[in-house]
């Protein structure tokens, strides 16, 4: 199914509760009466008839003509168009939950508002998703509905996105183990992690990762070190439901090392991770056993 069915959700409003970290950061323009109020009842609907899987009361939140666009297939236009790809979207898999950060809300006319902002939407099974946002609504007979509404950026990597990841995880095949935790770094735009693999008994590699956003390809960049004074670089590739991290780097004793590192969601409490397609020192190595983590639950 294209990413774009996946999406489509996530053009609608205000979400289902507003916190701090969620409002809207200003209103613009002059608010006419029931302007705000009447979006978020939008907003409420919006969400009810989505967990439903309701096409057609989705749809039913556009003008007749309404239009909706996102920037990896064509526009739909009309109620038609749009629950057509909601029913294809419903009926591929069920909803997820949505978070959404309104950065604003202006109201150009007392019978148009434009918003904007920021979604991402989360499933047990399946890799966040975000993007940006933009919405045109208009007052028809005292009800908001969307005219117009554009997404973008959605292939855009945001560390939120990997924010699935943070606690602790633990996974054995045969007689390998491997235990992998990760957490934000402290007031910085990073997730540090530590990694321990043993087989027999006996640790055959420990070391840590730091995971951010490269400045320049705004793709995820990861950088490990391990006990004995090796050091890497990967690069994070997305695939479906796949984190493929292309990785590179250097033994203590200087020699060149490459693999291809496969990380899977399976759910909201267990991982796979894979390491194939391994060299050391221009030598081919066998690729790991796959291993599938679980969550380890916090003690209370």
């Amino acid at each position: 199914m294209p990413r774009r069915h996946r999406r489509l959700f996530r053009h609608r409003l205000l979400g289902r509760r507003r916190t701090a970290s969620q409002g809207c950061s200003g209103l613009r323009g002059s608010v006419p009466r029931g302007g705000p109020g009447g979006l978020l009842q939008s907003a409420r609907d919006f969400t009810a008839a989505f967990e439903k899987g309701d096409a057609k009361a989705v749809a039913a939140l556009w003008t007749e003509q309404g239009e909706l666009e996102s920037d990896d297939g064509p526009i739909l236009r009309g109620r038609t168009a749009i629950e057509a790809a909601f029913a294809a979207r419903f009926k591929d898999r069920p909803a997820g939950k949505m978070e959404i950060k309104v950065e604003n809300i202006r109201f150009p006319s007392r019978d148009t508002a434009v918003e904007e902002g920021l979604t991402r939407t989360t499933a047990s099974d399946m890799l966040p998703d975000s993007a940006h946002y933009r919405a045109l609504h208009v007052r028809e007979d005292g009800k908001w509905r969307i005219a117009l509404s554009r997404e973008w950026g959605a292939a855009e990597n945001r560390m939120a996105d990997l924010d699935w990841l943070i606690g602790s995880w633990r996974g054995q095949a045969k007689d390998h183990e491997m235990v992998i935790s990760f957490a934000r770094e402290k007031d910085r735009p990073f997730i540090v992690g530590e990694f321990t693999a043993t087989a027999a008994g006996k640790t055959v590699s420990l070391g840590t990762m730091k995971i951010g956003v490269d400045p320049v390809s705004g793709q995820f960049m990861s950088w490990h070190f391990d006990q004995d004074g090796g050091y890497g670089h990967g690069l994070w590739l997305r695939e479906g439901n796949n984190w493929v991290v292309d990785s590179h780097g250097n033994q203590a004793d200087g020699a060149a090392t490459a693999s291809v590192n496969i990380l899977t969601r399976f759910g909201g409490d267990e991982i796979g991770w894979r390491s194939i397609d391994r060299m050391v020192g221009g030598r081919a190595q066998p690729d790991s056993l796959p291993v599938r983590l679980k969550r380890v639950a916090v003690a209370k």
